[in-house]
């Protein structure tokens, strides 16, 4: 593959040695078993190494899911390093079951020889009503490690784990509920991933709201403490179940489409990288075609704006953006704007003037729009003016100068 990034659904990345890897779900893009791992040396061009579990979905696993190969197989891989170890926590379920199961898988390298050590939680309609996929990790800041995980159905629920094993400090203690949605929406939310912004002092749990097929969008919500409560910008929980469930999380990201290009639908399952430089990325899937397996990984710069909350680059990342000014006359003119609003339809981009940009002694700049973070980026032509931005309504907005 000259750049293996079809293919990829729910990403995380980590870095070794200079090396960047990739693991996603199996979607048989290529055709195999098991967990794909891509490898890169820049973050933009990728290429399909290997797989981790490549026999599948463990015994174990597959025992209590009735799980198989392929798209009802290992999805959603977690990966972090801990000490001198690489972990890989990986869900097995079937689609609509909360019959599912997260286990653990250890290795020296991202590469491996991965190893099986088995079950972190597991979930039926008889033990619980929420449903055990979608792991991640993140550490609080007395370095104690959690466990984030849920899918739809019951909501989102984080647990204290273990260090010393990677697994769950209580087994019998299915966590404590941090977000959900009503079932007027089909209950439609997973893909949790939580950050802690040591600038801000605040963890951000990121998750994506509706179908993953056409009307994915990345959501987010922030927290003094790791175990919530996590409100959006409008101050509204998580957990709310009354009023309009679309008004609930500060949108990022959704399906959009820039003039005269082909739209992208359904941006989401996203987690957070941040590289060695402390350079961070906002990293997602994407389709071309809704409802097909025609979808991608996308790597986008994440910014933040001076009240402390995350925006996403306009564009998915082409090399690092020059540290080059941005004055107002750069940014007075017309752009392409697309402003995402609560509804999971395809926003177009529409044709703007910019006229009322300021900047504020300490660089905060504003337009009408809201509050946006302007940047020089790379394309095969040279450099493109872009936008990201934060209404005040909390929605965020991208741009590019035309």
């Amino acid at each position: 593959m000259n750049n293996a990034i079809n293919g990829v659904h729910d990403p995380t990345i980590i870095e070794a040695n200079g090396t960047y890897y990739m693991v996603s779900t199996d979607t048989q893009q290529p055709k195999t078993s098991g967990v794909p791992i891509r490898s890169s040396k820049d973050l933009i061009h990728w290429r399909f190494e290997k797989t981790a579990l490549e026999d599948g979905v463990p015994a174990e696993a597959d025992a209590w899911t009735g799980a198989t190969n392929g798209l009802e197989g290992l999805w959603a891989p977690e990966i972090i390093k801990y000490n001198n170890e690489y972990r890989m926590y990986y869900s097995a379920s079937t689609f609509g079951s909360t019959t599912s199961y997260i286990g653990l898988a250890s290795a020296p390298h991202p590469l491996g020889p991965w190893e099986d050590r088995g079950e972190v939680v597991k979930t039926a309609p008889h033990l619980a009503s929420h449903n055990a996929i979608d792991a991640n990790i993140c550490t609080d800041r007395d370095g104690e490690q959690w466990f984030t995980y849920g899918s739809f159905f019951g909501g989102i629920h984080i647990c204290a784990v273990d260090k010393a094993t990677g697994k769950l400090k209580d087994p019998s203690d299915y966590g404590k509920l941090i977000a959900i949605r009503p079932q007027s929406v089909e209950g439609a939310i997973e893909g949790p991933f939580i950050y802690y912004n040591e600038k801000t002092d605040d963890f951000y749990l990121f998750v994506s709201f509706d179908s993953l097929n056409d009307t994915y969008n990345i959501r987010v919500g922030r927290s003094k403490e790791i175990t919530g409560p996590y409100l959006d910008r409008n101050g509204r929980e998580l957990t709310e179940l009354t009023g309009d469930p679309n008004e609930v999380g500060t949108k990022l990201l959704g399906s959009y489409q820039y003039l005269d290009e082909a739209p992208l639908y359904g941006p989401g399952h996203n987690s957070i990288f941040r590289r060695s430089d402390g350079a961070e990325f906002c990293v997602h899937h994407i389709r071309r075609v809704p409802h097909t397996a025609d979808f991608f990984v996308g790597i986008r710069q994440l910014y933040w704006t001076s009240d402390g909350w995350p925006l996403v680059s306009a564009d998915f990342y082409n090399g690092d953006q020059p540290k080059k000014a941005v004055t107002t006359s750069d940014l007075t003119g017309d752009w392409e704007i697309v402003m995402f609003n609560k509804a999971s339809d395809l926003i177009p981009a529409v044709k703007q003037e910019l006229t009322d940009v300021t900047i504020s002694p300490e660089g905060i700049y504003r337009c009408a729009l809201g509050e946006f973070i302007p940047y020089w980026q790379p394309t095969t032509d040279g450099l493109r003016l872009e936008l990201s931005g934060l209404s005040e309504a909390g929605f965020g907005f991208i741009g590019r100068k035309l």
